[in-house]
């Protein structure tokens, strides 16, 4: 019984040192990433901005605001091919910083990092400067051609409070160590503080490390060498750190960092797990013969049912009382063999959870969190359901008929609907729930969730409360992911382009203007939509420099072709700016001081927005359009009718011209209700002297509709296509 106690302990601490280490790797990978990501886009940026010769301003504010954002980084620093920092965070002084060429300390790392493209990570020291420890990671920044021209250095803190290789994050009976594939060990336990010394100059001693191969062998089969090249994560019993403590450990290897991963749990901890038991029952055997049956029944049901309540709530909710996710992996597989492989997943997210809990506090939305876990307890009965965390909910339900399912998660979405009563307050919760099926969407439950978590997010993009994985979506959402990673380069690469559609006055057919249209040609995914880029462009923070490139292109371009062709008349240009671009702090500046230039005097640039620039602050975004005509400029309200409440809040905007959106215009000899829509639109225009341009007019018969309700101004595959340059200066040429 002891052995089989024993057995148990030991499996159970092997696999919850396996899973740690999973854990701990992938929290590392992604800090590691996430650097390195933001070394390669601030490192290109500083050098395009010359910081190299002449850091400038901007170039500081650039550095310190990555660094604000970023509290796990102790300083940032740009340093050139000699090994000298040229710019620095401002929290560190740079005169007290070393060569990092000359320094025996730095020199190594450096000399690696101008020797590859990855992110060249250093060993673990003590900065005085800022009383941490660090981990340097150094990133060469190249040109387009390939020629190096500096390194970015940077260190994580470890005395931060969130150092994800901290102890504090991993059950106190773990000890984590962290070793570089040249057996240097990067992070030792918590042995980080000012008030320790903690050995880095030497690696890992060569005894010890012999010893573990010897063990791994023995124990697992493989060596060092083939420990890497597997990308397993093992478990072994060997001795750790210095003292050599025995201890039971997973340890995995990163391919990418070149560094392995230990999480080790004294026996120790084991044997006083055994103590216990086997005390009893020696006790007993000593000095309860007689009544030893009895005792240890009685002393076997109590640990049963300490054990049974400590399991139980390492596998459960406390809030909600539902299984957690250790649970569901460690259930699922019991699952999928008792529905033979067949069944469905469902992850369902609250609607708007966050602004109840931040307006009505957190023990509220702890109510309606339980409520909630009943709701889902009584629809899903025969199911096993799982609070994910927050407000997020998983549900494994044998029903594998599509028809089926959606029919019951719409009966679960009605029953959620029934208000809430809390402190004499109302609540209506709604939720978006997304749905994936085994096997047709994999059969490991990472794939499955993952899959289902992408369908609730559609669901929750398209608002249709309930949404099933398709093959489809997770096209779209590679397509994305590519778009994403090539779009970083666009700008440098100049892969992007404008074209002109014309926009023709009603009344004299003559050309009132034109508006400038992004285009994005990439070598990987060719053609790519406006439809499909702009918003990854908006959501990465790219549409910031884009939207200048596209002011800048457009007043150059159309300065040069009216040059050109000697047209005499301003020319009336239009260019879109998003609302992310607007309410960006120096956007508007820029776009200012490019307009002012004195090649541009006869050009007249429009500025196209959207209703949903007035939606979180009309007062902010009337200040922003009333600055925009203050300079000169004129303010486009496009594809109106589309969004926000725009008849309540027009009257009351600096705005010079409406658009007619196109979806309108589609169908206006067929659609009495859109007809209605644009006369209304038209009318509304006239009665506020604003002027009206139709989008997308294909055809004469729109044309002549428009024209004879007073619409100004036509926009439209049936006047022009979009053209390029030479073709636009062609066009105004003929004289249109």
């Amino acid at each position: 019984m002891i052995y089989v106690q024993w057995e148990n302990i030991k499996k159970e601490i092997t696999s919850d040192l396996i899973s740690t280490n999973n854990i701990m790797t992938s929290s590392i990978q992604s800090v590691l990433h996430k650097n390195e990501a933001l070394l390669n886009i601030l490192g290109k940026r500083l050098v395009e901005l010359g910081a190299l010769q002449y850091p400038d301003i901007s170039a500081q504010k650039l550095i310190d605001e990555l660094l604000d954002n970023n509290p796990d980084l102790a300083g940032i620093g740009l340093a050139n091919l000699s090994g000298q920092l040229v710019l620095t965070s401002l929290n560190i002084e740079r005169s007290t910083l070393p060569n990092l060429r000359n320094t025996p300390e730095t020199s190594d790392t450096f000399n690696e990092a101008l020797k590859t493209k990855n992110m060249v990570i250093g060993r673990t020291y003590y900065m005085k400067a800022l009383k941490q420890w660090l981990i340097p990671l150094r990133y060469r920044i190249s040109n387009d051609e390939g020629k190096v021209m500096a390194v970015m250095t940077t260190g994580l803190k470890l005395n931060d409070k969130q150092n994800l290789w901290s102890n504090k994050n991993i059950p106190e009976h773990m000890k984590v160590l962290i070793v570089r594939k040249d057996l240097y060990r990067q992070y030792i336990g918590n042995a980080y503080s000012d008030k320790i010394s903690v050995k880095y100059s030497e690696p890992t001693p060569v005894n010890w490390v012999n010893l573990f191969e010897k063990n791994l062998i023995e124990q697992v089969g493989i060596n060092l060498a083939e420990l890497r090249s597997s990308g397993q994560t093992v478990s072994l019993i060997s001795s750790y750190g210095d003292k050599r403590t025995p201890v039971i450990l997973a340890i995995s290897y990163d391919h990418g960092y070149q560094h392995y991963t230990i999480i080790a749990t004294p026996l120790s901890y084991l044997y006083r797990r055994l103590l216990r038991p086997i005390a009893w029952m020696l006790t007993l055997l000593v000095f309860f013969n007689v009544t030893l049956y009895f005792i240890l029944r009685s002393n076997l049901r109590l640990q049963k049912k300490s054990k049974q309540h400590l399991k139980y709530q390492s596998t459960h909710d406390q809030l909600t009382d539902l299984p957690n996710r250790r649970y569901l992996l460690n259930q699922f597989s019991l699952w999928q063999n008792k529905n033979r492989g067949y069944f469905s997943i469902l992850f369902i997210d609250l609607d708007n959870f966050k602004s109840i809990n931040d307006s009505h506090g957190h023990s509220v939305g702890d109510i309606i969190l339980r409520d909630v876990a009943v709701r889902i307890n009584h629809i899903f009965q025969q199911s096993l359901n799982i609070r994910q965390g927050g407000d997020e909910f998983i549900i494994l339900h044998r029903e594998v008929n599509q028809e089926k399912l959606i029919a019951l998660v719409q009966q679960f979405l009605q029953h959620l609907k029934q208000p809430l009563i809390i402190n004499n307050l109302e609540f209506f919760m709604s939720a978006s729930v997304g749905i994936s099926f085994a096997p047709e969407h994999g059969d490991d439950i990472d794939t499955l969730l993952r899959k289902a978590d992408m369908a609730m997010y559609e669901a929750k993009r398209k608002q249709s409360a309930v949404y099933v994985f398709s093959q489809r979506l997770e096209e779209q959402q590679n397509r994305k992911v590519s778009i994403e990673n090539e779009l970083i380069h666009a700008l440098e690469r100049n892969e992007f382009f404008l074209v002109y559609q014309p926009q023709i006055n009603a009344g004299t057919q003559s050309l009132a203007g034109v508006e400038a249209l992004l285009r994005w040609h990439n070598p990987l995914l060719g053609k790519v939509s406006p439809m499909e880029f702009i918003p990854v462009a908006e959501s990465t923070g790219l549409i910031i420099d884009i939207g200048l490139y596209v002011l800048k292109t457009a007043l150059s371009e159309i300065s040069d072709a009216r040059k050109r062709i000697n047209y005499s008349e301003n020319i009336r240009v239009s260019v879109n700016v998003s609302v992310c671009q607007l309410l960006n702090d120096n956007f508007l500046d820029k776009i200012l001081s490019i307009k002012n230039k004195q090649e541009y005097t006869h050009i007249d640039l429009v500025i196209e927005v959207t209703e949903n620039l007035f939606i979180e602050d009309l007062d902010a975004a009337k200040s922003i359009l009333e600055r925009i005509q203050q300079a000169g400029m004129e303010v486009s309200l496009d594809d109106f009718g589309t969004g926000y409440s725009s008849l309540s809040v027009l009257s009351k905007l600096p705005v010079n011209e409406l658009k007619i959106d196109k979806s309108f215009v589609d169908d206006i000899i067929q659609d009495e209700q859109n007809r209605l829509l644009i006369l209304s639109i038209i009318s509304l225009g006239k009665s506020l002297a604003i002027p009206v341009v139709a989008e997308g007019v294909e055809d004469r018969e729109q044309a002549d509709f428009l024209a004879e309700h007073g619409c100004d101004v036509f926009q439209g595959y049936y006047f022009s296509r979009p053209l390029a340059k030479e073709q636009l200066m062609a066009y105004i040429h003929s004289g249109v």
